[in-house]
């Protein structure tokens, strides 16, 4: 299964990653703003996103707005 994962915390994501890699999962790319994520997910087309909801600029819903996306 390929995976992306998206959150703005360097630190998370990447523990997310190494986390989901050691357990057989294809980590297809990593975002750490919303729309690094859109462009990533077209680009990658994986079959699984974990998104961080509150995500930069203004830590409201852009992650929220780009799952919905």
């Amino acid at each position: 299964m390929r995976v992306v994962v998206a959150d703005d915390d360097v630190l998370l994501r990447e523990g997310l990653a190494s986390l989901l890699d050691r357990n057989g999962f294809e980590v297809a790319g990593q975002a750490g703003d919303a729309a690094e994520l859109l462009t990533l997910v077209r680009d990658e087309k994986p079959d699984l996103v974990l998104v961080d909801i509150r995500m930069p600029p203004t830590h409201s819903t852009e992650g929220l707005d780009a799952a919905r996306t």
